[in-house]
């Protein structure tokens, strides 16, 4: 299967809990489906049609670390004010916040997009915007954007990943959280959540001594392929998988394991 890899490297990463307003700001170990979305369509200058798109990525940060900044708070006033000489209709508070960074982020983002694979390629060697990973003054760049083949095979391991719900059946690692799967460009209140699991940790898929330990998966009958990087390092003779995720429902979407 023809996939096109992006890695990418950066000095700061911080995808912020939405449900966090007040006080300390932290972070998601890993972006978010919905970050994934507007990084794929700042690359193109363009939003692209989601269905088209699925994609899986190992994400790896070198430690954590707070920042100091400040924030507008903004509030209905409805005072007269005397330097002006009307009715104020906003205010707005400065507030100091403490926001989490992850530091030194590096990730591997792999695209299954075969109608669109060519363009997306020309936009990642040729990005139309700034290249960001979360907020806006989070600088990125990319090391490398190649089409490559990736590998059908029947064990592999995942590791630094976000991996679907579906998989708390396989395995008992990884933490469980809540994120925006996508948000609707047209209408941002319309944002779409979806449960996932980080997973920090290596485990195996479908290896020789399955089920000796907690680092392994189980393997059901009906799972479907297991895709793999030839590219990546070998562990146990295995290469690394991709967990495979959608940004909207479709008939063939990336439930389970492949």
């Amino acid at each position: 299967m023809k996939v096109l890899k992006v890695e990418l490297e950066g000095l700061t990463a911080s995808f912020r809990y939405p449900h966090f307003l007040v006080g300390r700001q932290p972070t998601y170990i890993m972006p978010p489906p919905a970050t994934i979305y507007g990084h794929i369509c700042s690359a193109c200058g363009e939003f692209v049609d989601p269905g088209l798109i699925r994609f899986g990525y190992c994400f790896r940060f070198e430690g954590k670390g707070d920042d100091f900044e400040h924030i507008y708070q903004a509030k209905v006033a409805g005072r007269y004010d005397k330097k002006l000489g009307c009715v104020k209709n906003i205010e707005a508070e400065l507030v100091p916040v403490l926001r989490e960074l992850l530091l030194f982020p590096r990730m591997t983002l792999y695209i299954d997009a075969p109608a669109i694979i060519d363009m997306l390629s020309e936009s990642f060697r040729r990005p139309r915007y700034a290249v960001v990973l979360g907020r806006s003054q989070d600088l990125a760049a990319y090391r490398t954007a190649d089409v490559i083949e990736l590998r059908e095979d029947e064990s592999g391991y995942f590791e630094d990943t976000l991996l679907p719900w579906s998989y708390r059946t396989h395995t008992a690692l990884g933490t469980a959280v809540l994120m925006p799967r996508f948000i609707n460009p047209e209408d941002r209140r319309e944002v779409s959540w979806e449960r996932y699991i980080t997973l920090r940790h290596r485990v195996f898929y479908g290896a020789a001594d399955e089920g000796e330990g907690a680092n392994h998966m189980i393997r059901y009958e009906g799972d479907g392929p297991l895709w793999v990087d030839p590219e990546t390092p070998s562990v146990k003779d295995m290469r690394r998988a991709i967990a495979w995720h959608t940004f909207v429902d479709r008939d063939h979407g990336a439930e389970g394991v492949e």
